[in-house]
């Protein structure tokens, strides 16, 4: 939505010139998505949101249109006294999002349920992945690969003997996979949802029952195109066991991932180390 359509649907009136309103919706949507989400959970007690936007601000208050499991529903957040001129609003808007922030960071709970419900909608939407991966000279090399995952944790890749990951992987027995959210859904594209994971690679022999899984998992995922790619002996099915996470929910939100209960998340400290999950045997 535009801040010229969102203006149309709000409570700005004239205390706000046009172009002044304008102005602050859009600099906040693309700028401060996070603090707008933070207002949704914090004053409008919306805890469940996974995003919001800024669609309307006057004298009084601002309107937001928040993303909630059950679909988009409009809430007002009244100031705790009004404007008494245009220029307050940046301000005021500071100190609602650091007060909306505070709470936060002291209840691990709601921070956890973020944290938990931003991995489950990166799985809901798990295909693809971007696999990285390093040579034996250190070369690195960046793809992008199908995956399925396992109940346990694990991933597995079908990739060609001839794409340079697949020699890497050999070499190295190696990866960074991230899983990512899409852009056009993301509230703010440099705070995208993403959740990346340290991998030891092991290739798996086209004569085993996890090899049949893995394709069953792929053509139910992907279609025709995996029955033919099946039969190509040059293609192989790849493991990829995770040692450690990092989930990344928005600006200074991120979280240590178990590499095998992934609904088991700690808070990263300003120090950039979290608290309670080792890596992976």
């Amino acid at each position: 939505m535009s801040s010229t359509d969102a203006l149309a649907n709000s409570s700005t009136d004239s205390f706000f010139p046009a172009e002044k309103a304008a102005h602050i919706l859009d600099h906040m949507n693309e700028d401060h998505a996070d603090s707008i989400l933070n207002y949704a959970h914090h004053f409008a007690r919306r805890s469940a949101a996974t995003a919001a936007r800024l669609s309307g601000i006057d004298q009084t208050g601002m309107d937001l249109v928040v993303t909630e499991p059950a679909g988009e529903t409009s809430v007002r957040i009244a100031f705790e006294k009004p404007l008494t001129s245009p220029e307050d609003a940046h301000m005021v808007l500071v100190g609602m999002a650091r007060a909306a922030r505070q709470p936060a960071a002291a209840n691990p709970d709601a921070a956890t349920a973020k944290a938990r419900a931003a991995i489950d909608q990166l799985k809901s939407g798990l295909r693809t992945a971007m696999l990285g991966t390093a040579s034996a000279a250190g070369e690195p090399d960046a793809s992008v690969v199908p995956v399925v995952l396992s109940a346990d944790g694990t991933l597995h890749t079908y990739v060609s003997e001839m794409s340079a990951h697949t020699k890497n992987l050999r070499e190295s027995g190696r990866a960074s996979v991230m899983v990512i959210e899409d852009e056009n859904t993301a509230a703010q594209l440099l705070a995208r949802k993403r959740l990346t994971l340290r991998c030891a690679a092991a290739f798996i022999e086209r004569d085993t029952p996890v090899f049949a899984t893995v394709m069953s998992a792929m053509k139910e995922k992907f279609g025709p195109v995996m029955q033919h790619l099946e039969g190509m002996t040059d293609f192989h099915v790849v493991q990829l066991t995770p040692a450690r996470g990092r989930l990344v929910c928005g600006f200074g939100q991120a979280f240590d991932v178990d590499p095998i209960d992934w609904t088991k998340v700690s808070h990263v400290g300003g120090d950039g180390q979290g608290h309670g999950h080792t890596a992976r045997k």
